[in-house]
């Protein structure tokens, strides 16, 4: 069992290689991890090895995103706990219409999420979610701002909706910097691409487009930005709905302009190559909605809580930071980052002054019948 003590060593082994390789970069990070490997079972699985003696009555199952998100939440989290406590993770893909399906049909069959924007409020008012067990997690180990949710959830990333721009289009520092400048197709041609996943924060950057100030957007008003939306539809060459049809389209430069969450970004241009950079004023910044739940009815409920008891530390919440560059919420994981990787982190104080902050609650209130009219609103 992945115990208390066993919990602090598997911390106190992934914190020293954090500490000894502040300041390099993700590849050497990863060939530190390596190295660690070699005497100590638990980094051995930063290779991607699963413990042997994970059995299939052991696992525990969540929802990814797919492709490298995937690889580096596992990296980070899974593997660690599936080498030291011999429970295996099961990934499957995200989908918030079937975790509410399998709620309601009681028949859940993860046993517990990261949950999206929205999702994690939503989850948690409609009782998708079991109560947290004091006994098994270590509340010590939190920080308070993790535990907005109360006894339902655990604060785990966060993230931005910024800008990414193509260098060699704009290499003198003269590319656009605003929502208007990206709706200005004159001054500023090329191909670009917007997100169809969600209406959020599409509906922001074309407010933001139609010069409704940052710190005004709230109540949105819906008709004003689906006229300015009308203004840029015919310009949008992709409606990406994923994170890797971001990345690819960087990657290809088949797109000169396009908004991305800024971990997926991140990683095409710091790790990948892509040419291109971030332009952080007027990002959309989620705040600290994401966290850890574990899912009531799941297969594995003991499972459940007993992971849970790992995902809100620091030490895997700052190696995710330093493999997927998506700003941790507890908030001692920021001891083990060096200045140079918090500085691309969307919470940041210099990012952060730039962005304005999702307003959740008035999503929460509207986000069914702007969501319906975003999709009917891209298939006319």
């Amino acid at each position: 069992m992945f115990d208390a003590n066993e919990q602090k060593k598997a911390a106190s082994m992934l914190r020293q290689v954090l500490e000894d390789t502040k300041g390099l970069s993700r590849r050497q990070f990863l060939g530190a991890l390596g190295t660690a490997a070699a005497g100590s079972a638990l980094l051995a699985t930063f290779h991607g090895m699963l413990a042997s003696r994970a059995q299939a009555a052991d696992t525990v199952t969540t929802m990814g995103w797919g492709g490298e998100w995937d690889d580096r939440i596992a990296e980070a989290y899974y593997n660690p706990y599936t080498q030291k406590s011999g429970t295996a993770v099961k990934v499957i893909p995200y989908s918030t219409p079937k975790v509410l399906a399998m709620h309601e049909a009681n028949a859940m069959e993860i046993d517990f999420i990261l949950g999206a924007g929205l999702d994690t409020p939503m989850f948690v008012e409609k009782g998708v979610c079991q109560k947290i067990d004091w006994n098994v997690v270590d509340k010590s180990a939190l920080t308070p701002n993790q535990l907005a949710y109360g006894d339902y959830a655990i604060g785990g990333s966060t993230l931005s909706y910024v800008m990414a721009y193509n260098k060699n289009r704009w290499p003198n520092g003269d590319h656009p910097k605003t929502w208007a400048d990206f709706w200005d197709v004159e001054t500023f041609p090329g191909p670009r691409a917007f997100g169809r996943y969600t209406a959020y924060p599409t509906i922001e950057f074309a407010l933001l487009a139609d010069g409704v100030p940052m710190d005004q957007l709230y109540p949105l008003d819906v008709d004003r930005a689906f006229r300015s939306l009308d203004k840029i539809k015919p310009h949008i060459v992709s409606w990406w709905e994923s994170g890797g049809q971001q990345q690819q389209m960087m990657e290809d430069q088949e797109v000169d302009l396009l908004y991305v969450w800024n971990g997926r970004g991140t990683v095409t241009i710091r790790d990948n190559g892509a040419p291109f950079a971030f332009e952080w004023n007027q990002a959309a910044y989620q705040g600290e909605v994401e966290a850890w739940l574990a899912m009531k009815g799941g297969p594995n409920p003991t499972g459940a809580m007993q992971i849970m008891n790992w995902l809100g530390r620091a030490e895997p919440q700052a190696a995710f930071a330093r493999l997927m560059y998506y700003g941790p919420t507890n908030l001692k994981a920021y001891d083990l980052l060096d200045k140079e990787l918090a500085e691309i982190l969307p919470s940041y104080p210099a990012n952060l002054e730039k962005q304005f902050h999702i307003d959740w609650s008035w999503w929460a209130k509207n986000y069914e019948a702007t969501q319906k009219r975003f999709e009917e609103w891209l298939q006319a």
